[in-house]
């Protein structure tokens, strides 16, 4: 039997006010918590928030009818704690990138000079696949922690439990392909004209495979190596179109040609946030609105199911994690790269 709506109110108010007082505390010592730990900490918040304004909901519909000017009063203390606890979150999730961000860049460049190595031996091989070590379609802890000690390199077991709960966003417990291969990818952005992109690395180089644009996004393969003359290459792949070859990082001189970089694209249109690529069979995390970035996560997609590119990345405005869509079908631009 349902409550009467009078005890249903009553009942978020508690719950509200709790809240409350959790996020009067958090943000007391955010600041000296460790940003993994603030993070989660406004996720759960944040989740107590989303359940209160069902509970409200179903407040208003429940019988007995409720007072329209008490539930407006709490819908504005829900949505105020909101802000404030997306805002707390996004500083905690800034911060936990940028702590782990070059542990990240590290252990990726470790797995790719071990999978270099592995291409070099076998025409077949699949990062996930070997880390998968049970078969099951996911990867453990356990198990990216021996993947990752197999690579060259020394971490230690606290920054590999650390990287894999970066890594482990919607706290599964355990790592899908997407997530884990975020361990091998490093993007890197053209920042000069007529950079060569060649088939060799070396004085001699090879062939030319193009020119690079200014600006364009390669993904790394292999590097960086610095050579005797104090040139850094390193093996990429262009984004745009699958060219790979070496290209110049940085000269003799120190001057850069292409340097590592986050990428980020910006909301040109309000899109929806979702769960999953599938942009039919997924869930709505939130509305994206003009001018947010997303911090690229995962590249650019085709769904299977609607053709549309898709990509997956993470909103600076509050860290929330999802898949959007860059291009509708009807040809309205939803993201473009900054």
């Amino acid at each position: 039997m349902t409550a009467p709506s009078g005890q249903q109110l009553a009942k978020v108010t508690s719950s509200i006010d709790m809240l409350e007082q959790q996020l009067r505390s958090l943000a007391d010592i955010a600041g000296s918590l460790e940003p993994s730990e603030a993070k989660e900490s406004t996720r759960e918040v944040l989740h107590g928030l989303c359940a209160l304004e069902r509970d409200l909901e179903a407040a208003k519909e429940g019988p007995g009818g409720a007072d329209p000017d008490h539930c407006q009063k709490l819908q504005k203390r829900i949505v105020d704690a909101t802000t404030k606890a997306s805002r707390l979150r996004a500083t905690a999730s800034n911060k936990h990138a940028q702590a782990m961000e070059p542990v990240r860049i590290e252990v990726a460049q470790a797995v790719l000079a071990r999978l270099s190595k592995k291409r070099k031996e076998e025409d077949q091989f699949d990062a996930f696949a070997l880390a998968d070590q049970d078969k099951d379609g996911f990867v453990s802890r356990g198990e990216f922690q021996n993947f990752v000690n197999d690579c060259p390199g020394n971490f230690s077991r606290d920054q590999l439990n650390k990287l894999f709960d970066y890594l482990d966003d919607s706290r599964m417990g355990s790592l899908e392909r997407d997530d884990f291969m975020r361990c091998a990818i490093v993007f890197y952005r053209v920042s000069r004209p007529n950079v060569d992109l060649v088939q060799t690395m070396g004085v001699a180089q090879g062939k030319l495979v193009r020119k690079l644009d200014v600006n364009e996004i390669l993904e790394l393969l292999e590097g960086p190596i610095k050579e005797i003359n104090k040139v850094v290459r390193v093996k990429c792949r262009a984004m745009k179109d699958g060219a790979v070859g070496w290209a110049t990082a940085t000269g003799s001189n120190g001057v850069v040609f292409v340097e590592q970089k986050r990428v980020h694209f910006q909301v040109k249109s309000s899109t929806t946030l979702t769960d999953v690529l599938s942009a039919k069979a997924c869930t709505s995390i939130r509305q994206l609105k003009e001018g947010e970035l997303l911090e690229v996560l995962v590249w650019e997609r085709t769904d299977p199911t609607t053709g549309l590119r898709r990509l997956k990345g993470r909103a600076l405005r509050d860290g929330a994690v999802g898949w959007a869509t860059i291009e509708g079908n009807k040809g309205t631009t939803f993201l473009t790269m900054v």
